[in-house]
């Protein structure tokens, strides 16, 4: 029989639920079966604090605990000064069915977690969880921001405004003028509504005044696109808010953001969600390998009897796994460079080292930051 060392004498796992904690302790000499012992708790503050004052009095130095939602971080708040904290992921160590239970649960994290079998999660520092707090925020706020322009350009089509047939960006600088025309409901004719067109697009007047003809637009539209601009207005002004304040917590990590950004199709914002998500200190990451698996960016393995199957990406860090996608087509819509070299050669079966303009390709991502941090 294969004896698992034991490494840590004294320890403890909480299963985490929103109203009620599952604690259990392990206590005992390595050579020796432990004696486990179990105690419910609130997660209030004060309960928070008895517990925490039980588990230093049981001599507890290190505690794994489950990563339920976001119900774990009170509990990490208050006992993160006492004991060293290995946040679980719960899906990695589900009993089977049939047979859980909290205080299950929390038993058998604790006889694993004494042994040293679990795999702790990623714990960024303060200034990067408030950073990714603010760029998690920002990427939502643009997602509402495009939904309110969605149903706008909706409430246009059901009024026979054809304008996004001709024209790209329904809210650039003419849209915006023919749309504030309608809006007004001013007595123009589809000839001086197409006449408001700016620049390029004056080319399309004809195409645009078929566009405008005989619309059907009536209050009833006017009051929905109405309440859709004035969310969207107050979007856009959260949206600075957030820029403003994204740019006082980058100083501490200046250096690495613009090291991100000499990565190409990576600017500003990019920069930022990607150094929210993964932190300025690379050595969380033994190797590019382990980050992109991390960041959900590659298969993983389904091999049985010699013959690999089909695999889908796992599900990951979605945040970073969509700055990185973002990343990616920005690079390849740059002509000859980078992704869009590569993607070219792959295409028509002329692969090679160099792209089509004599540049050696980019180095990994992982490679960079890790180089510099």
């Amino acid at each position: 029989m294969i004896a698992i060392p034991v490494i840590s004498e004294r320890c403890a796992a909480i299963d985490v639920g929103k109203r009620g904690l599952a604690v259990a302790v392990a206590l005992g000499p390595a050579d020796k079966e432990a004696e486990i012992k179990t105690r419910a708790s609130g997660t209030t503050v004060p309960a928070l604090l008895d517990l925490k004052a039980w588990l230093v009095e049981q001599g507890c130095t290190t505690v794994a605990l489950e990563s339920t939602g976001s119900y774990w971080i009170p509990v990490k708040n208050i006992l993160e000064d006492a004991s060293q904290i290995t946040l679980v992921c719960a899906r990695k160590h589900h009993p089977k069915k049939g047979d859980k239970t909290d205080f299950r649960d929390a038993i058998d994290m604790v006889i694993h977690h004494r042994h040293g079998l679990l795999t702790g999660s990623y714990l960024p520092e303060r200034g990067i969880v408030e950073l990714r707090d603010l760029t998690r925020r920002r990427k939502k706020l643009l997602g509402n921001l495009r939904a309110e322009k969605n149903r706008i350009q909706k409430v246009l089509e059901t009024a026979n405004v054809k304008m996004g047939n001709v024209v790209s960006d329904v809210f650039g600088v003419s849209g915006q003028e023919i749309l504030q025309a309608l809006l007004e409901d001013q007595p123009l004719t589809a000839e001086q509504l197409a006449d408001k067109a700016k620049k390029r697009l004056r080319d399309k007047i004809p195409q645009l005044t078929e566009a405008l003809e005989a619309h059907q637009m009536n209050h009833h539209h006017r009051w929905l696109i109405d309440q859709s601009v004035e969310h969207a207005k107050f979007l856009d002004r959260q949206i600075e808010e957030l820029e403003k304040k994204i740019d006082q917590h980058l100083p501490p990590y200046r250096r690495q953001h613009e090291l991100l950004m000499t990565i190409p199709g990576i600017k500003e914002a990019a920069a930022a969600n990607i150094l929210a998500e993964i932190g300025a200190d690379m050595n969380q990451f033994p190797d590019g390998d382990h980050l992109s698996s991390w960041a959900g960016i590659c298969p993983g393995n389904n091999q049985s009897a010699g013959k690999r199957k089909g695999s889908r990406i796992k599900k990951a860090n979605q945040f970073l796994l969509a700055a990185l996608v973002e990343a990616s087509w920005a690079d390849s819509a740059e002509k000859g460079f980078g992704a869009s070299a590569k993607v070219s050669s792959l295409v028509t079966g002329q692969g090679g080292e160099e792209n089509q303009c004599g540049h050696q390709p980019q180095p990994a991502q992982s490679d960079l930051v890790g180089a510099e941090t």
